[in-house]
C-alpha cells in the first residue's frame, strides 16, 4: 500500500476544512465559463453535486492514492451529463468543465501546501505529485462518462426515432389528421413537392457502420435533388431508410447519376425511387411507389444496377411476390434467351431496345451505335432462342425481358 507523506495528509485535512467553500466557488466558476452547463435549478443542483462529490474522491485519492484504480464517475456527474446528453449539449462542455475543475483544484492545492511548507523542492515535488493524481483521476472519470453520454445519447436517439417512425406511419396510414402538428414533430412540410425514396444497405455484414453508410447516400441523394430545406430521413432499422426530399422548383432527379454517388462492394448501397408528387397526398403516394420498388430491390440479385425507380420497374413488383414462380414463367416467356451468358444478355438488350424503338432496326442500329444489319442478325438469333418471332407474345415478352434486366440472376436460367 502506498503511504502518504506528513505534508500530504496535513493538506488533506486542510483542503477537507474548506471543501464547502471551494465547492461553492469551482461551481460558480463552471457556470460561468461553461454557459451550457447549469442553465437551469435542476443543473445548477447537478453541477454542485458533481463538484462536491468529485472533491471528496479527490480528496481520498489524495490521501489514498491506491484509491485511484477504483475510481467511478460520480452519481452527480453520471445524472449531469445523461441530461446534457439528451438536449444536444456537446460533451467536450463536460470536458471542459473538468480541466476548469482540475485547474481550480491544483491551484488551491498549491496554496495550501505554500503555508505547510517553506522547503521549495519539497514544494515543488508535492506539487508534481498531487498534479499527477488530479491528472489521472479527471482521465478515468471523463472516460467513464463519456461511455454514460454515448448509452444515453443513443437510447434518447431511438426514443426520439420511434416517435418519429410512429408518427410517419400514422400519416401514411391516414390515422392523424392534425398535419400542423405532425409537421411540428417531424420539421419537414408536407404540403411541398416531394419525392421518396427507400435507401437500404444490400450487404450482409453487421459492422454497425450500416446506418452510417445509408445516411450518407441520403445525403447525397439530397444534395443531387438540390434540395433547398432539409429532407425528412426516418430510419426504419439500422439498414432500412425513409427517405422524402423537398423538391422546390424541380420535376425530377438525374437517376443516372445516382449511382456514383452510391458506396459499391464490399458496402453495396440501393435506392427505390418514387415519383415526384405534390402535397400530403403526393408525400403517401410517392412512398407507396418507393415501396413498390424496394420490393423488386430486394428480390434483384447483386449484378443488377443498384437505383431502381418506379417508373421503370413498377410492373414487375407482382412477380417478386414469388421469385421460383416468376423464374419459371420467365423460362417458359424467354426459353434459351433467358439462359446466363454474355451472348443471351447481349440479345436481350437487343430486343428491349428494338422494342422501345417500335421494332425498327434502323433506329435501334441509332440507338446502339451500329450497323442496321447486326441489329436485324441479333433480332433473328434472338427469334432463334426464343422458339418464335418476336412479334408474338410481345407484352409477355417486353415483360420477361424487364424482369430479367431488373431481377438479373434471380430469375435468368442457369
Amino acid at each position: 500500500m502506498t503511504t502518504t507523506s506528513p505534508l500530504r495528509r496535513a493538506l488533506v485535512r486542510q483542503l477537507a476544512a474548506r471543501s464547502t467553500r471551494i465547492v461553492d466557488s469551482l461551481t460558480a466558476l463552471v457556470e460561468e465559463r461553461v454557459e451550457r452547463l447549469g442553465s437551469d435549478e435542476v443543473e445548477h443542483e447537478w453541477v454542485r453535486s458533481s463538484a462536491q462529490t468529485n472533491i471528496e474522491l479527490l480528496l481520498q485519492v489524495m490521501a489514498h492514492p491506491d484509491d485511484l484504480a477504483r475510481v467511478e464517475p460520480p452519481l452527480g456527474g453520471v445524472a449531469l451529463v445523461r441530461r446534457v446528453a439528451q438536449h444536444d449539449v456537446p460533451f467536450y462542455e463536460i470536458v471542459r468543465g473538468y480541466e476548469l475543475a482540475e485547474w481550480y483544484w491544483v491551484q488551491q492545492c498549491m496554496r495550501e501546501l505554500a503555508t505547510l511548507t517553506t522547503d521549495v523542492d519539497e514544494l515543488v515535488s508535492e506539487t508534481a505529485e498531487v498534479s499527477g493524481l488530479v491528472r489521472s483521476y479527471i482521465d478515468l472519470v471523463c472516460r467513464g462518462l463519456s461511455a454514460e453520454y454515448e448509452a444515453e445519447r443513443e437510447r434518447w436517439r431511438q426514443q426520439e426515432e420511434s416517435a418519429r417512425v410512429g408518427l410517419v406511419a400514422a400519416l401514411l396510414r391516414g390515422t392523424t389528421t392534425d398535419l400542423a402538428e405532425a409537421e411540428a414533430g417531424l420539421g419537414y412540410r408536407l404540403g411541398q413537392r416531394h419525392l421518396a425514396a427507400i435507401v437500404w444497405f444490400a450487404g450482409r455484414g453487421d459492422s454497425g457502420e450500416e446506418l452510417l453508410r445509408i445516411k450518407n447516400a441520403a445525403t447525397e441523394l439530397a444534395r443531387l435533388a438540390q434540395c433547398r430545406s432539409g429532407p425528412l430521413v426516418v430510419a426504419r432499422d439500422h439498414t432500412t431508410l425513409w427517405v422524402w426530399l423537398p423538391l422546390a422548383g424541380q420535376t425530377r432527379v438525374d437517376v443516372a447519376a445516382i449511382p456514383e454517388l452510391l458506396p459499391a462492394a464490399p458496402s453495396p448501397v440501393r435506392v427505390a425511387l418514387g415519383e415526384p408528387a405534390n402535397g400530403f397526398d403526393g408525400f403517401i403516394a410517392s412512398h407507396r411507389q418507393a415501396s413498390a420498388a424496394y420490393e423488386v430491390g430486394l428480390a434483384a440479385s447483386d449484378d443488377v444496377g443498384a437505383v431502381f425507380p418506379y417508373r421503370e420497374v413498377s410492373s414487375l413488383a407482382f412477380l417478386c411476390a414469388d421469385i421460383p414462380r416468376a423464374r419459371a414463367w420467365v423460362a417458359e416467356t424467354l426459353g434459351q434467351l433467358a439462359s446466363e451468358g454474355r451472348r443471351e444478355e447481349e440479345l436481350r438488350r437487343t430486343l428491349r431496345i428494338y422494342s422501345t424503338a417500335n421494332r425498327s432496326a434502323t433506329a435501334t442500329a441509332r440507338l446502339m451505335n451500329c450497323h442496321k444489319n447486326t441489329i436485324q442478325y441479333r433480332v433473328r438469333a434472338a427469334e432463334r432462342l426464343l422458339g418464335r418471332r418476336v412479334e408474338d407474345g410481345s407484352l409477355d415478352l417486353g415483360l420477361a425481358l424487364l424482369a430479367c434486366r431488373w431481377l438479373g440472376e434471380a430469375v435468368r436460367t442457369r
